[in-house]
């Protein structure tokens, strides 16, 4: 199998989390060609991006329908060291997208924290211009929320304050709080590990879902990440879930709403040869 794995331009830590996965993946034997993220490989069978954004090879991909990787920062960010860790899903965000099969086997995780019957009300912002947003209005939704809530406190993105250590941790955040609300951030993550009820406004996202049983969900997402010292112990689980991403994406499953939200010119002129009825967005 041909792979290709799409850097960013700049030497970087982030770019780590894809280099690991292609450093393991061509020691197995697969043809694995390096490129930057505006470059895309005709005859490859595997897109695997640095970063979910809408770059010329994702959307070649897409437009191919073949799987691609986006590997992104872990989810437990308290748990493991971002810098030296990443998370991953198949056809899209790992937020939104299909993961590959959960084994049985245990893998490191937080400790649930037992649930919250008590508590403050949090509204938990993200960047106008992140992606996960989906093209929505991000501030006409918290003037909404704050409606609904006015007595609940407030968690902006740590990206839209400077400095960014005047804010506190994420933890100490959610210190006497009991109800979480977000759109589709990954502090609901946080959130839900720390007892407190999380309601999610977005289409995806990787807080437990309303009944979901809370030891399966962190289970599950513990098998989506890992450190750059046990990777090599997940290659094989990775690339077990090719041929299911493969039917799904063929079939038209895979994460595409961010994509065609927001792109370059260059990328419009890939949005237009294909007819929206067939993007098939989940």
């Amino acid at each position: 199998m041909k792979v290709s794995v799409h850097l960013k331009p700049h030497k970087t830590t982030v770019n780590k989390r894809s280099s690991t996965l292609g450093e393991l993946l061509e020691k197995r034997g697969y043809d694995v060609e390096w490129t930057t993220r505006d470059v895309v490989v005709p005859d490859t069978e595997l897109t695997i991006q640095t970063c979910f954004a809408p770059s010329v090879a994702l959307v070649d991909a897409i437009e191919r329908k073949i799987p691609f990787l986006v590997m992104e920062a872990p989810y437990f960010r308290s748990f493991y060291d971002k810098n030296h860790s990443a998370a991953w899903g198949y056809n899209g965000l790992a937020g939104g997208s299909w993961r590959t099969p959960t084994p049985a086997e245990e893998r490191p995780k937080p400790e649930l924290q037992p649930l919250k019957t008590e508590g403050k009300t949090l509204i938990i912002g993200q960047k106008p211009t992140d992606l996960s947003l989906r093209g929505s209005d991000h501030t006409q939704w918290l003037v909404d929320r704050f409606e609904e809530f006015p007595d609940a406190d407030f968690r902006p993105h740590p990206l839209m304050v400077w400095p960014r250590h005047c804010m506190p941790s994420i933890e100490d955040a959610l210190e006497g709080v009991h109800k979480v609300i977000t759109w589709n951030s990954t502090a609901g993550v946080d959130a839900a590990i720390a007892g407190c009820e999380v309601r999610v406004d977005g289409p995806c996202s990787l807080a437990p879902k309303n009944g979901e049983n809370r030891v399966d969900w962190l289970h599950s997402l513990s098998w989506a990440q890992a450190n750059y010292t046990d990777f090599h112990s997940l290659v094989d689980n990775i690339m077990d879930g090719y041929e299911e991403a493969k039917e799904r994406i063929e079939s038209g499953e895979c994460e595409l709403a961010q994509v065609r939200a927001r792109g370059r010119a260059i990328q419009q002129d890939y949005y237009r040869k294909i007819p929206h009825a067939d993007w098939g967005v989940l």
